[in-house]
């Protein structure tokens, strides 16, 4: 894979040193929260029309959401990492999930309970870059997030939350900012609702928002950075889909990375992939430049791969800083 990178650094910096010591905590696990939902991939050329139809030209079983898929690439790299999710059924979906979470080093006491069925999700991807997913909605599978066991938590060197885990992220994070643990907010944020999700910001260390290209079109993300940064976190990082990406730390201080040159084949995955490797170069101390090339690189490769993100940290930095 043959890349041109680039980046625009406004201003000179250098990374805040209590900043990067306090991620960079050595062998302190990542603790990861969030849901636990098992389901197929199925990869189309293009995605139907209403009453229309699509030839599968793929499918692959997975195990989300965000957090789940960051938990195992982690992991994947020789991570410590645990995941905090919501009960599972003692079904055999939910045994099988347990026990490929487990088989992919991922620390885990999610439990599985009698009586809970464990739900199927259904994400198609298409060559157009986009992905639809269809959740089987059940309260009473996600709701168990809401008294899961944060002990995990007590001993972490950071705290990945996805904020659509609604009251349930505010518990975690409220129980790690009382223990000092940093915090990584994956969220969607719009200055069109500025108060929405506000209070999350507000408790967070590191924020990755997510602009789509429909919305990167009309949401200024240099402004979007600074109302983020506003609210109290030490870094934003700022997915722009084929926009590139950006890394702020404070209103001068913005590392702009241009689109990279991807041919999708499954985007479904990617903000995880992003999330984990930032996670991965923030936990080493890398400087903001390396932490935002190396996820905006394993992003991309993701995308150009069907399947959980499979690069190693040898294959991406080779990419990324060459």
């Amino acid at each position: 894979m043959n890349r041109k990178w680039g980046a625009h650094l406004c201003v000179p910096f250098a990374f805040p040193m209590n900043f990067s010591m306090q991620l960079a905590a050595s062998d302190l696990p990542i603790v990861c929260f969030g849901y636990v939902s098992p389901g197929v991939v199925f990869l189309v050329d293009q995605y139907p029309e209403a009453n229309g139809g699509a030839y599968v030209l793929e499918k692959r079983p997975f195990i989300g959401a965000d957090c789940t898929m960051a938990a195992q690439t982690l992991a994947g790299w020789q991570v410590p990492v645990h995941l905090i999710g919501n009960a599972l059924g003692d079904d055999t979906r939910g045994r099988e999930a347990l026990a490929e979470l487990h088989a992919a080093g991922v620390r885990t006491d999610i439990p599985l309970q009698p009586g809970l069925r464990t739900t199927d999700e259904v994400d198609v991807s298409d060559r157009a870059g986009t992905r639809t997913f269809f959740v089987e909605h059940n309260p009473t599978v996600w709701d168990t997030l809401l008294t899961a066991d944060l002990q995990a938590i007590n001993n972490a060197g950071l705290l990945y939350v996805d904020w659509y885990v609604g009251e349930a992220v505010v518990r975690a994070m409220r129980y790690a900012t009382a223990r000092q643990v940093p915090i990584y907010l994956n969220v969607e944020y719009s200055l069109r609702e500025p108060q929405r999700y506000l209070n999350l910001l507000q408790i967070a260390t590191v924020v990755q928002a997510r602009l789509t290209d429909q919305t990167a079109d009309i949401e200024d993300p240099y402004a979007l950075g600074q109302a983020i940064l506003a609210a109290g976190p030490q870094m934003v990082l700022i997915t722009r889909g084929r926009h590139g990406a950006l890394l702020m730390m404070n209103p001068d201080v913005v590392i702009d990375i241009p689109p990279p040159p991807v041919t999708s084949v499954d985007t479904q995955g990617a903000g995880a992939a992003f999330a984990a490797a930032a996670i991965y170069a923030l936990r080493l101390g890398w400087s903001p430049q390396q932490v935002v090339l190396f996820a905006t690189t394993a992003a991309s490769i993701k995308c150009e791969r069907f399947g959980l993100l499979s690069a190693n940290v040898a294959e991406i930095r080779s990419i990324a800083f060459t």
